[in-house]
C-alpha cells in the first residue's frame, strides 16, 4: 500500500487526493477478500455435493451417492461416477466493483465425459450480476428511486453502462412476491379496516414508435391515469398496517369489490375480530362492502368528507368574504354535533343546528342530514377509540406520503414497475408502522431480506 501523506496540514486538494486514494485501495482489499472467499465457498460446496475433497479418490460402490447436480448429456447424478475437472475463469459485479477471473470448480460424467452442470448456491453461471447488486434495486424501488438515478449508480459502481431494462427486469421479478402475498392469510385481524383510494400514473404503450432526435426509432407511450385502492387496518392498541391494495381503472363497485371480497378470502371476517370499515361517502364502495359483508360490521363514513362537502355548500349558501365568519360559525357548530357523548345527542345537536341554518343555508342543512346515521356509526363501537373509526385521517396520511414517493420516482413504464413500486412501499409503511428502527441500514437489511425468487 502506498499513499503519499504531507507532515504538515492537508489542503482540501491533498485531503480529497487522499481519501480517494485510501478509498479505492479499501475497495481493491474488499474485492480481493471478496473474491478468495468466494473461491473457498465453491470448492467447499464441490467438496460436500461429491462427498471427498480435492486430490480424494472416487469410492468405487454399488450404492450410488445421489446428489442434485447431473450431467448436461446423460443425466447421470451420482457423486461416485463424477469426477473434478479443474476450473473456468469468470467474473462477476458486485456492489464492491467487478470480480476478474474467479476460479469455478468443473465437474466431468465418467460415464459419458460430458460436463455436470453445477448450480452453485452463491451464484449461478451466466449470472452477469450479484445478489448484493440485485438486492440494491429492490432497495432503491422500495425507496420510489427512478430506475435513471438507479443505473447511474450501478454503472458507476460497475466501471460500464447498465441499462434501465436490465434493472427494470430485477424489480419485475418482485412481481411474485407481490401476488404471493396478496394470496397469503392474514392471521391478526384489525378491528377497523380503512379504504381509500389515491390517482396516480404510468405509461403506457402505445404500440406504435417515433424517431428520435439521433435517428432512432422509439417505442411511443402515453399515460395513463389509475387509482390505488388501499386498506388499512387498525388496532385499538395503536397499530396500524397497510393490509392489501390494488390498481383500477376507477373507483367502481367492480374494482373495490376486488379489493374488498380478496380481504374477506384471506381471513379479515367479523368472525375474527373485524368490527367497522371506515370509507368515504362514494356509493360503489359502500355497495362492494355492503355486498361482501352483508351488514355484519359497522359501516361507518368518514366525518372528515362529510364536513368537507357541508364547508362546499355553505360556501354556495353564504358565498363572499362578508360571510367567511358565518360559514365559520356555522361549520364549527356541525363539526361540534360529532364530539357529542351518545348518539341521541347528537341526533338532538343536529336537530338544534338545523333549526338554527335552515333559512340562511338550507343547501349545507340537507347535506349534513343526508345518510347522517352512517357518519355517527361510531357510537356503537364504545370499546375502541373514536379517532381511530370516525374519520380515514390515518390512511389519508399514509396516502399522501405514498404519493409523494411515486412523484419522486417519476412516471413508471408499466403497470408492473407501479405494483412492484407500491408492494415495496408498502412493506416499508409496514416496517414503519410497527415501530422497528428505520435508518439507512436497516432499510438495507429489509430489502435484503425480500428473495427475488420466491
Amino acid at each position: 500500500m502506498t499513499i503519499q501523506c504531507s507532515v504538515g496540514k492537508l489542503k482540501r486538494e491533498e485531503r480529497q487526493v487522499l481519501l480517494e486514494a485510501v478509498y479505492e485501495q479499501a475497495r481493491a482489499l474488499a474485492r480481493q477478500a471478496v473474491k478468495g472467499f468466494l473461491e473457498e465457498v465453491l470448492e467447499l460446496e464441490t467438496t460436500t455435493k461429491l462427498g471427498r475433497g480435492k486430490g480424494q479418490a472416487r469410492r468405487v460402490s454399488s450404492q450410488p451417492r445421489e446428489m442434485d447436480w447431473q450431467c448436461g448429456h446423460c443425466g447421470n447424478g451420482d457423486a461416485n461416477r463424477v469426477s473434478r475437472d479443474g476450473h473456468y475463469r469468470r467474473s462477476l459485479q458486485t456492489g464492491w466493483g467487478p470480480l476478474e477471473n474467479i476460479a469455478v470448480p468443473m465437474l466431468e460424467c465418467q460415464e459419458c465425459g460430458h460436463d455436470v452442470v453445477c448450480h452453485f448456491a452463491v451464484f449461478e453461471k451466466y449470472e452477469r450480476y450479484w445478489f448484493d447488486l440485485d438486492q440494491d434495486v429492490l432497495l432503491g424501488s422500495g425507496l420510489c428511486e427512478s430506475l435513471r438515478h438507479q443505473a447511474e449508480r450501478w454503472s458507476e459502481t460497475v466501471g460500464g453502462s447498465v441499462g434501465l431494462r436490465t434493472l427494470n427486469e430485477r424489480i419485475n421479478q418482485s412481481q411474485g412476491l407481490l401476488e404471493q402475498e396478496r394470496h397469503s392469510a392474514i392471521t391478526q385481524v384489525p378491528p377497523v379496516v380503512q379504504f381509500d383510494g389515491i390517482w396516480t400514473r404510468y405509461q403506457q404503450p402505445t404500440g406504435t414508435t417515433k424517431q428520435d432526435r439521433r435517428g432512432r426509432q422509439r417505442k411511443q407511450r402515453k399515460g395513463k391515469k389509475v387509482v390505488v385502492l388501499v386498506a388499512l387496518g387498525l388496532w385499538a392498541d395503536g397499530r396500524k398496517a397497510v393490509l392489501d391494495f390494488d390498481v383500477a381503472v376507477g373507483e367502481t363497485q367492480a374494482e373495490w369489490l376486488r379489493l374488498v371480497q380478496r380481504l374477506w378470502e384471506r381471513g379479515v371476517q367479523p368472525e375474527a375480530g373485524l368490527q367497522a370499515v371506515v370509507r368515504d361517502g362514494k356509493g360503489e364502495l359502500g355497495a362492494a362492502v355492503e355486498q361482501v359483508y352483508g351488514g355484519q360490521v359497522t359501516d361507518q363514513r368518514c366525518i372528515f368528507h362529510k364536513l368537507r362537502n357541508v364547508a362546499d355548500r355553505l360556501r354556495e349558501d353564504l358565498p363572499g368574504e362578508a360571510h367567511r365568519q358565518t360559514r365559520q360559525t356555522a361549520l364549527g357548530q356541525a363539526a361540534a354535533i360529532y364530539d357529542a357523548e351518545t348518539a341521541e345527542q347528537a341526533r338532538a345537536d343536529l336537530a338544534v343546528w338545523v333549526a338554527t341554518w335552515q333559512t340562511q343555508a338550507p343547501k349545507a342543512v340537507a347535506t349534513l342530514q343526508r345518510a347522517f346515521a352512517d357518519t355517527i356509526a361510531y357510537y356503537a363501537l364504545p370499546a375502541i377509540p373514536r379517532h381511530l373509526v370516525r374519520t380515514t385521517s390515518l390512511l389519508e396520511r399514509a396516502n399522501r406520503e405514498l404519493r409523494r414517493k411515486l412523484r419522486q420516482a417519476g412516471c413508471f413504464t408499466s403497470r408492473t414497475g407501479l405494483e412492484v413500486a407500491l408492494y415495496l412501499q408498502v412493506r416499508r409503511f409496514n416496517a414503519r408502522f410497527a415501530k422497528q428502527s428505520w435508518s439507512r441500514t436497516s432499510q438495507a437489511i429489509f430489502f435484503s431480506s425480500l428473495s427475488l425468487d420466491p
